[in-house]
C-alpha cells in the first residue's frame, strides 16, 4: 500500500522536527479508533457476560452464608459461572476466604432455578472505600 502525498508530507515533518534517517514512516500496526469506540466495545463485551442476580440467591444469602457472615457480605453478580461476593471490611474479607466454599456452593446448588455456579470469589465491595490521611 503506497503513502498518500498528506501522509508523506506529514512524515517529512516528523523526520525533520525529530531529526529521524529513515526515509519511510514505520508500518502502522492498526488503524486508530476513537477511545469512546473502545469504551462501548468494552462495555457491551462485559454486559454480555454477566448474568442477573437471582432474587432468590440474595434473599437466601442469610441461610446460605450464616447469619453473621451475612451482615457483612452480599452476593454482588454472577460471570462466567462464577459468583462474585462482596465483604465490606479488609478484615471480613480475609475470614470468608477461609471459609470452605465447597459448602456453599452445595447449599447454592440445592436452591432450584438458579444458573450453574462454579465457584464462587470474594472481594473488597468497592462501593466502601477507605481513605487515610
Amino acid at each position: 500500500m503506497k503513502p498518500s502525498d498528506t501522509q508523506r508530507l506529514k512524515w517529512q515533518l516528523i523526520r525533520e522536527r525529530f531529526q529521524i534517517a529513515e526515509s519511510e514512516p514505520p508500518r502502522s500496526r492498526r488503524p486508530e479508533r476513537r477511545i469512546g469506540d473502545i469504551l462501548a466495545d468494552l462495555l457491551n463485551k462485559n454486559k454480555t457476560e454477566f448474568i442477573e442476580l437471582p432474587d432468590t440467591l440474595v434473599e437466601r444469602w442469610p441461610m446460605i452464608a450464616g447469619s453473621q457472615i451475612a451482615q457483612h457480605t452480599h452476593p454482588a453478580y454472577l460471570k462466567r459461572g462464577l459468583l462474585y461476593v462482596h465483604a465490606d471490611h479488609p478484615g471480613w474479607l480475609a475470614e470468608v476466604r477461609r471459609l470452605p466454599k465447597i459448602h456453599l456452593l452445595k447449599k447454592i446448588a440445592a436452591i432450584p432455578n438458579l444458573p450453574e455456579i462454579k465457584d464462587i470469589r470474594f472481594q473488597l465491595d468497592p462501593a466502601i472505600r477507605t481513605f487515610r490521611n
